[in-house]
């Protein structure tokens, strides 16, 4: 339930600023020293390998297929695989639908990004550091 909740948390969100940022009412918003809050029409890298199409659709069901039944080993771990389903999910629905992904945060030292590439970091960075947790555990 957790990793359903968390997936569609992430879908939502992330596709409902992606619609705001899109519309004709939304400008760029200054973050300061940091950069600023606006639209950036970015493409996916793997376009090819999971761009739009039936491909892209196994490609992301067998991952997450794979996410999900490696997520029973480590239980605690259902609201990291969460965060990567539902990123991975909203920027392949946007490639599919769009043939793009907006991206909408823009750091003056660090790439144009959105909230699904956050969930999808934070998600492999928390997975890594269950692994280690339960690795270490069974071996002390």
């Amino acid at each position: 339930m957790q990793l359903a909740l968390t997936a569609f948390v992430v879908l939502a969100i992330d596709q409902g600023c992606k619609l705001l940022v899109r519309s004709d009412r939304f400008e760029s918003v200054q973050l300061g020293q940091f950069g600023s809050l606006r639209m950036i029409g970015g493409r996916l890298w793997l376009r090819r390998l999971a761009g739009r199409g039936p491909k892209a659709l196994w490609l992301w069901a067998v991952s997450a297929g794979v996410l999900i039944t490696a997520s029973a080993w480590i239980p605690s771990s259902f609201v990291f695989v969460g965060l990567l389903v539902g990123g991975s999910l909203s920027n392949l629905l946007e490639s599919s639908v769009r043939g793009s992904v907006t991206d909408y945060v823009c750091l003056r030292f660090w790439p144009a990004f959105n909230l699904a590439d956050v969930a999808l970091a934070a998600g492999a960075l928390g997975i890594v550091i269950e692994l280690l947790k339960t690795l270490e555990a069974t071996a002390g």
